[in-house]
């Protein structure tokens, strides 16, 4: 196959996806027991990569790795090849080809992965995957594949079926996703199962890609957790852990004193029974080779060797002398209730450090000078403590990272001439491509903000700036007194420092 139409007339969006960041996945293999290479001196390789917008950021990110990605649409991965050779990046190349057909010479791998691949494709392409995973990843390696579950999809799949079934004649993937819009409001007048009303109402929302590869595709497959850890055990694969955010983890009964060998297969068996109890849609799942170290479900104990970066808000007066349940909201709008005192002055410390991590002994300091700094008195419970925070870090509230893994120089003040690097605004001149942060999350800009981006090369001062946007607003039909356009000016000034793309000095 020499391109995927599909996906060239209708690419899937392609982005920074956090959950796949190496150091974010050492750090969850860290959590079960497992030790991942070195991300900053990794070999890293995404198959699926589109056009490289979650690849080329990770390349940036760590210089002294080693990235290539694979794309088997042609329009894709030559948008990516281009825009490495823009960037002068030296350390990251995409590749044009076939998963199930990739040469041999291509070497180990330190980090492997694989989104949005796995479930939709065919099976003889599945088995190619982990073929490669098997055959690729170095004796510590790990491979991050996402995949449909069974478990969730169940009440999913007559949506898929009707949306298939009334959009078959329709042949390019443009046309056929304005028929799905129209069948979607045909189905939402015709059913009235309030989960499948739901899923009509996001799709109605989601991203043109998202709907026509889920729903649309020739193939999504989704399996349970069950039949994929055998498809690992065929393979010569094994299972790390889960790269995902999860309100409920696996705790096994009378396995103190058992090796993680001996608890390997109650461990695989509870995780089919979570996924059937919680009706599981989505897996990320963390792999191994089977000869590799055994890991073992996720434990507090491992927070020690960690460290955490979080970027929340709240809009509660918060209670940081007693427990009680007040809400915590990401950029991306997920909430998060946190009942733990404790808890809730760390994540003040958190994010008036972010993007910086701070290691768990760093935190711990951090949430009493919080704390001492309200007037609250006390030490409060360390080990209730370190459980909220067990969960907190397992539902991605606050994500975890290596305490090696710092962040680069980042700027603390705009400086006099504020410089974003070369990445960023390459992302923010290119159009269809996301701004990317240092914690490898997709910066929502609007177009002034992207233009903003774009001249933030170190030659003007802030002054400079304002008066150039002032044109620029002005040309694009946008009126705003003097004072008012500094003051847009100033806070997407200091929202680029807070995500990390200004660099210091």
């Amino acid at each position: 196959m020499d391109t995927l139409a599909s996906y060239d007339e209708l690419p899937y969006d392609s982005l920074p996806l956090p959950e796949t960041q190496p150091d974010f996945l050492a750090a969850v293999a860290k959590l079960h027991g497992f030790d991942a290479p070195d991300p900053r001196r990794a070999r890293i390789l995404e198959l699926g990569c589109a056009q490289g917008g979650n690849l080329i950021p990770l390349a940036w990110r760590w210089p002294e790795s080693d990235c290539v990605g694979v794309e088997l649409s042609r329009v894709q991965a030559e948008a990516g090849a281009a825009f490495i050779k823009r960037l002068g990046l030296p350390n990251v190349r995409i590749v044009h080809g076939d998963l199930a057909a990739l040469p041999e010479d291509l070497g180990a791998f330190d980090y492997i992965i694989a989104h949005g691949v796995f479930s939709w494709v065919p099976p003889t392409v599945q088995q190619a995957l982990l073929d490669v995973c098997r055959r690729h990843l170095s004796p510590q390696g790990v491979a991050y594949v996402s995949f449909n579950v069974a478990a969730g999809w169940a009440t999913l799949l007559p949506l898929r079926e009707a949306l298939l079934a009334r959009t078959a004649g329709v042949a390019h993937a443009p046309q056929r996703y304005a028929a799905a819009r129209a069948v979607l409001d045909q189905l939402s007048r015709e059913w009235d199962d309030p989960v499948l009303l739901d899923e009509i109402a996001y799709l109605k929302t989601a991203a043109p890609s998202y709907l026509f590869h889920e729903y649309l595709a020739d193939c999504n497959t989704p399996m349970s957790f069950g039949e994929f850890a055998a498809q690992l055990d065929a393979h010569g694969l094994r299972y790390v852990g889960e790269a995902g955010p999860r309100r409920a983890v696996v705790e096994l009964e009378d396995a103190w004193g058992l090796i993680p060998e001996s608890m390997a297969g109650r461990w695989l068996d509870a995780e089919c029974a979570l996924d059937d109890a919680l009706g599981t849609r989505f897996r990320r799942a963390l792999i191994a080779r089977a000869d590799a170290s055994c890991a073992q479900p996720p434990k507090a104990d491992a927070l020690d060797e960690l460290a955490f970066y979080a970027d929340l808000a709240s809009d509660e007066q918060l209670d940081l002398e007693h427990d009680s349940a007040q809400g915590f909201v990401n950029p991306a709008g997920n909430k998060f209730l946190v009942e733990n005192a404790l808890a809730k002055a760390a994540l003040i410390a958190l994010s008036s450090a972010y993007p910086r991590a701070l290691c768990y002994s760093d935190l711990i300091a951090a949430l009493h000078a919080v704390r001492d700094g309200f007037g609250v008195a006390g030490e409060g419970d360390a080990a209730r403590f370190r459980q909220a925070w067990f969960s907190l870090v397992l539902m991605h509230c606050v994500m975890p990272t290596l305490p090696a893994q710092a962040a680069p120089e980042l700027a603390d003040e705009l400086g006099s001439h504020p410089h974003a690097h070369a990445l960023a605004r390459l992302q923010a001149a290119t159009p269809g491509w996301v701004v990317s942060g240092t914690r490898h999350v997709a910066i929502d800009l609007d177009a002034p903000a992207r233009e903003l981006l774009q001249r933030m090369d170190g030659s003007r001062d802030q002054a400079a700036l304002v008066m150039e946007m002032g044109t620029y607003l002005t040309g694009a039909g946008i009126a705003l007194p003097p004072e008012q356009r500094a003051q847009r000016v100033d806070f997407l000034l200091w929202q680029l420092v807070r995500q990390g793309v200004c660099m210091a000095g």
